[in-house]
């Protein structure tokens, strides 16, 4: 939670600076935070309003003192960061962590003091609502690289290669066609055979329930696409077998980075 909170802290990352944090944290929590900057925020927990009442009450914080404070710092997940005191010692407490944490007030309370100031405020928007950082397109030229999920819909053995798509509104659309080096690549073609929903030549249709993060150079627009883009430098980098097709990003959220 503190590596996701010091990436947002200056407001929208840069692609670098994500691919940076992604390199640093586990799978799960690159996959999460990547869901939470392309817009698929987690369902809101309680108001900010309501947030601050749990943490003054937490806190003992008479309602005068609260009302003074805000005339100060109108922003009240901030305020309620501010009123816990520092944690005695560093938080382990990872993104993920953080955000299954946001099922009652309880659960939120035990969480939220152990974090510094900085990481409370952004968790504390994560859980009013408010948290609104997106990813900061590439200033000029070139899209710079970046990372994302996709689904696996394509398998052909000979080669290896796999095809990957992104919801469209009510469909997939094929994003790009890679090659298989994984190490989990042996286990990913049994599968793919055990489940074959069709066959087109070598290719094998399997059924849309395999995610897989995609690391990428660049974007470059191409209209032939039905993606409407192309993936420069494109490589599968991980079998995110934690991660629910239905919880992928839209292909929306892909293209807005070179916007």
């Amino acid at each position: 939670m503190m590596r996701f909170a010091a990436l947002v802290a200056q407001g929208a990352p840069q692609p670098q600076a994500f691919a940076a944090y992604q390199a640093k944290v586990g799978a799960d929590e690159g996959a999460a935070a990547l869901r939470l900057l392309c817009g698929q925020r987690p369902k809101r927990l309680a108001p900010p309003v309501t947030l601050l009442d749990w943490v003054a009450t937490a806190t003992n914080t008479p309602a005068f003192l609260i009302e003074a404070c805000l005339k100060t710092c109108p922003d009240k997940a901030e305020l309620a960061a501010l009123l816990f005191p520092p944690p005695p010692k560093a938080s382990t407490t990872t993104l993920t962590e953080a955000l299954a944490s946001l099922t009652s007030a309880a659960a939120y309370l035990a969480l939220v003091h152990t974090l510094p100031p900085e990481a409370r405020t952004i968790f504390n928007r994560l859980a009013g609502g408010t948290f609104r950082t997106q990813l900061a397109p590439a200033p000029t030229g070139p899209q710079t690289a970046g990372r994302c999920l996709a689904i696996l819909t394509f398998v052909d053995p000979s080669g290896p290669e796999a095809t990957f798509a992104l919801p469209h509104g009510n469909t997939l659309v094929p994003l790009t066609r890679l090659r298989l080096t994984l190490p989990q690549t042996p286990a990913l073609l049994a599968w793919a055979r055990a489940h074959v929903a069709d066959r087109f030549g070598p290719l094998r249709q399997v059924p849309p329930t395999q995610v897989f993060e995609l690391a990428f150079d660049g974007i470059t627009p191409n209209a032939r696409r039905k993606s409407g883009i192309d993936l420069v430098g494109g490589r599968v980098t991980s079998w995110a077998q934690d991660v629910q097709a239905c919880d992928v990003p839209p292909l929306s959220a892909l293209l807005a980075q070179q916007t």
